[in-house]
């Protein structure tokens, strides 16, 4: 085990494992005798990242559980104490907090989580073609599209306070009951319930003790910045809808859609989301240049 324990043992990792590099990312439960996750959805997530934008770098992928469990990897790279190594994880808010590790070798996600990059109109439409015999008509993907356009103007709100929440280091959104913000009476629709959010606003004013004020380095972003499993949530409803239609199945499970949604991220058309694919592809260019 000194290849986990020190400097040099973690930078000549990927010698013993015959890899140009080990990637660390979040996810899955972490194994204290195994030192990683056996499991992880971010973990797939990453791999099409690599297998469409660095198709030649050869690594192994370790899960590591929370993000606090990757940090000190991250930190160890930036400072060069380490080296061959690739740290991969979810922004969150630390571009708000003006907290993001600086380093070509620690990449984060464009939005908030692997979520907000993967679950989107786009590639929930290319997945939908990809599984369907007929294919997704022109009023179907519209559908899809101006479902997630109508999200984000009625959740801008909720989100633009929630960021404000995390600069205080103060809860916003519940990120276990998120949904409880959610009037999904409507299907077509959803919106946030006023009276849960104007419980939320009163509970922060009562436990201030200055007037919250953003002072983040960017301008926020709903689609961005929005909790990644609340926007999960929302589009595998509206993905699951349109996945009976076109396959005849009625069951999709949550787990399952992610596994599908993340795996086909090196697959989506993102000419047709050019933002994912600007971002994606400077990282992957400067992390080629650094590893040449």
């Amino acid at each position: 085990m000194t290849f986990t324990r020190t400097n040099s043992g973690r930078s000549n990792l990927h010698a013993f494992l015959g890899v140009n590099v080990v990637v660390y990312t979040e996810g899955g439960e972490f194994d204290k005798e195994k030192k990683q996750s056996s499991c992880s959805i971010d973990a797939v997530f990453w791999k099409g990242f690599f297998s469409r934008f660095l198709p030649d770098l050869t690594y192994e992928i370790r899960p590591l559980g929370s993000k606090d469990n990757l940090l000190p990897h991250a930190q160890d790279v930036a400072s060069s104490k380490i080296s061959n190594t690739i740290v991969v994880m979810d922004r969150d808010h630390d571009h708000h907090r003006r907290c993001l590790i600086e380093h070509p070798c620690v990449i984060y996600t464009f939005g908030y989580s692997w979520e907000n990059d993967a679950w989107r109109a786009e590639a929930v439409i290319s997945k939908l073609e990809r599984i369907s015999v007929r294919g997704v008509s022109a009023e179907t993907a519209e559908a899809i599209r101006s479902k997630c356009r109508n999200f984000f103007a009625d959740f801008n709100r909720l989100i633009f306070v929630d960021v404000l929440c995390s600069l205080q280091r103060v809860q916003g959104i519940h990120r276990e009951k998120f949904w409880g913000f959610v009037d999904a009476r409507d299907l077509n629709r959803v919106k946030v319930k006023r009276e849960v959010f104007k419980k939320l606003i009163l509970t922060i004013k009562e436990g201030r003790v200055k007037k919250f004020k953003y002072s983040g380095g960017d301008r926020v972003v709903a689609e961005r910045d929005c909790y990644g499993k609340l926007w999960a949530k929302f589009l595998y409803d509206v993905f699951c809808n349109c996945f009976r239609e076109v396959t005849g199945q009625k069951n999709l499970t949550r787990d399952m859609a992610d596994v599908l949604v993340a795996e086909h991220f090196q697959y989506t058309d993102l000419n047709r989301d050019t933002e994912i694919r600007d971002y994606y592809q400077a990282k992957a260019h400067t992390l080629a240049q650094v590893l040449s």
